[in-house]
């Protein structure tokens, strides 16, 4: 038998699923739906081609035994054993004697019955011990929380890491962390990307190409996970490992010691293979449901550690969380709406909020700009008039005649964020629906946090493709919106398109931030009358240390450019277009040589799908 290719070829997509089914069984069959839900159903191939572009070769791995750093951390990383079977805690020993770097320490803490494990971590080592490898036989099995402290104990090292007893590092992981630490000794927590690693232990499966620091993702879901190295003191200070989350342990450990630390820093390189066969995604994920238990409470409690009010909930993707916010009070949020005609839209856009907003205490503001239709300002009128909810017109052009017939989004935004009484500011293209009644609550309880500077929501196109699911810089030009054009349901890379997290900028046509915040900086920048000028705002926010926050439970329509028309086709448009593009890039050119940190440098920029990139990409 060769597989599905026995059959005669299918008709459609439900015809081939029936016949995978069938084949395959249900295990195979669910795994291979959520990998393509995720956009994994392209990793195998891509992926291969990624190694095979950019192999770690010979020659490199001897050059970097032969640098030496004027700074030679001592890094110690801890490993639980319990019951390892010979081979995989041979291949894990090796991997650490294979270092290219050599001043690492491999602190053993064995659980295990009767004799242990000793022997066969010998044996790893050609029979000669390795003075670098301090092992310890436990009296009894405290379980890995357990174990992993014991281990902690054993260590001397400036740094301590963290791996699976039967994972495995890349020759030049240890290499890594040293470079970095010699170029900044004040990083205080590193990780790296990871990939999977089958059971044979030949097939590289799974990447996970992972974005900077990012606490709101963290919070969504461990992230982090593998190659982990914390500051010895810092985790000597959080305690270690705390049993009582057995399963979630390490995703409570990272937040306990990332809240200590200020300098942390990501290694865009796959450093370490966890182990795992390629199908487990399906593999009984309901008997783990203790440690997703577990994970939610590390997140809430991390929360609560900070100070802030918040519950989580285990979202419909186990293993990643969703927190609600419950701050007591409900500040005057102003919504900011510039608008040009278009009647019907505006009222459509307005009554999407009033008819079922969860967030009552809100003002409209809208900006008038040089409207010429009579059924507009009749509308205006009755807006104004309405008794249960609170509207205020204004007209800019009335107020500023020089601007009459310009079309300037900057100026009209920093126009309604003067005239708004709120303390909060919502800036709201007039072609918005509101999905979800408790879309602007949500965006509220992000930006309640005093790190935080702007929020922004997932935006769907008409036909439920997304518009919007947060910027990255440089992606498809200067910036574009992540996942862009991918359907509604589909989750994307890692759950990346449907969970927060924080990145470098969300679109002006949907953004919430502090009026004190807007006014810190300036404002919208009005030298960008209609590109990037959310961008420019979100940068000015983040060189203020300020982040800015995504999240897809904040559901809108944005029926785009419905008012203008699009640029692109009109001539002086596009000069204009041209103009602000080089203005944007000379401002901000020094955010651009470094990448954008929340985006990782081994994705491609010409697909907003987070494809790996490889040749045929670039």
């Amino acid at each position: 038998m060769d597989g599905i290719k026995q059959y005669k070829e299918p008709k459609n997509k439900i015809e081939k699923g029936i016949l995978y089914l069938q084949h395959y069984g249900l295990k195979k069959t669910i795994a291979k739906t959520i990998r393509k839900a995720m956009g994994h159903d392209q990793e195998h191939y891509s992926y291969r081609q990624f190694l095979k572009e950019n192999p770690v070769t010979p020659q490199e791995l001897e050059n970097q035994r032969n640098t030496d750093f004027k700074y030679k951390p001592l890094i110690s990383i801890v490993i639980p054993l319990y019951n390892t079977k010979e081979r995989f805690l041979t291949e894990l020993i090796q991997s650490f004697t294979a270092q290219t770097y050599p001043n690492w320490q491999l602190c053993l803490a064995d659980g295990s019955p009767k004799e242990g494990l000793e022997q066969i971590i010998k044996n790893a080592t050609g029979g000669v011990w390795d003075e670098r490898i301090i092992y310890k036989k436990l009296e009894d099995n405290t379980g890995i929380a357990g174990n992993t402290n014991a281990a902690i104990e054993l260590a001397t090292g400036d740094y301590i890491g963290f791996t699976d007893h039967d994972d495995l590092i890349t020759p030049d992981a240890m290499y890594y962390i040293a470079k970095a630490l010699n170029e900044d000794n004040g990083i205080q927590a590193i990780y790296s990307d990871e990939d999977k690693i089958d059971m044979e232990s030949k097939e590289y499966f799974l990447p996970h190409f992972k974005s900077d620091y990012n606490i709101d993702l963290l919070c969504s879901h461990n992230y982090i996970t593998h190659l982990f190295v914390v500051k010895a003191d810092i985790v000597r200070a959080s305690g270690g490992i705390d049993p009582e989350f057995d399963g979630a342990q390490d995703h409570d450990f990272d937040l306990r010691v990332l809240e200590h630390c200020k300098n942390v820093y990501h290694i865009p390189r796959v450093l370490y293979h966890w182990r795992t066969h390629p199908e487990s995604t399906a593999d009984h994920p309901e008997a783990k449901m203790y440690a997703y238990e577990n994970g939610r409470r590390a997140v809430e409690n991390h929360y609560k550690r900070l100070g802030i009010p918040a519950r989580v909930e285990l979202d419909t993707h186990l293993g990643y969380y969703r927190t609600v916010y419950e701050w007591k009070d409900n500040p005057l949020l102003s919504i900011i709406i510039p608008n040009m005609n278009h009647a019907k839209d505006l009222k459509e856009c307005i009554e999407s909020i009033t008819d079922k907003n969860a967030y009552t205490n809100i003002q409209f503001v809208i900006v008038e700009n040089n409207s010429t239709e009579d059924s507009v300002r009749e509308l205006y009128k009755q807006l104004e008039e309405r008794t249960d909810i609170k509207v205020k017109v204004f007209d800019y052009t009335k107020e500023h005649p020089e601007k009459k017939g310009s079309f300037n989004f900057s100026s009209l935004v920093n126009y309604g964020a003067s005239h708004a009484d709120g303390e909060y500011l919502l800036l709201l293209n007039n072609d918005t629906r509101m999905i979800n009644e408790g879309a602007i609550a949500e965006m509220m309880g992000f930006i309640r946090r005093q790190d935080v500077g702007a929020v922004g929501a997932r935006l769907y196109y008409g036909n439920n493709t997304v518009q919007h699911a947060g910027l990255i810089l440089g992606l498809g030009g200067v910036a574009n919106s992540q996942f862009l054009g991918s359907g509604r349901e589909q989750v994307g890379y890692f759950y990346r398109s449907t969970c927060v997290q924080d990145l470098s900028a969300v679109t002006g046509a949907c953004l919430l931030t502090k009026k004190s915040d807007f006014d810190s900086v300036g404002g919208f920048d009005e030298g960008l009358a209609v590109a990037f000028n959310d961008v420019d705002y979100c940068l000015k926010l983040r060189e203020k240390k300020l982040l800015c926050v995504y999240t897809p439970f904040s559901e809108w329509y944005h029926l785009e450019s419905l008012s203008r028309g699009s640029d692109l086709n009109n001539p002086e448009k596009k000069m204009r277009m041209d103009a602000e593009t080089n203005y944007f890039m000379s401002k901000w050119q020094g955010k651009y040589k470094g990448g954008d940190p929340y985006y990782n440098p081994n994705l491609a920029l010409d697909r907003f799908d987070y494809a790996f990139k490889t040749i045929s990409s670039r």
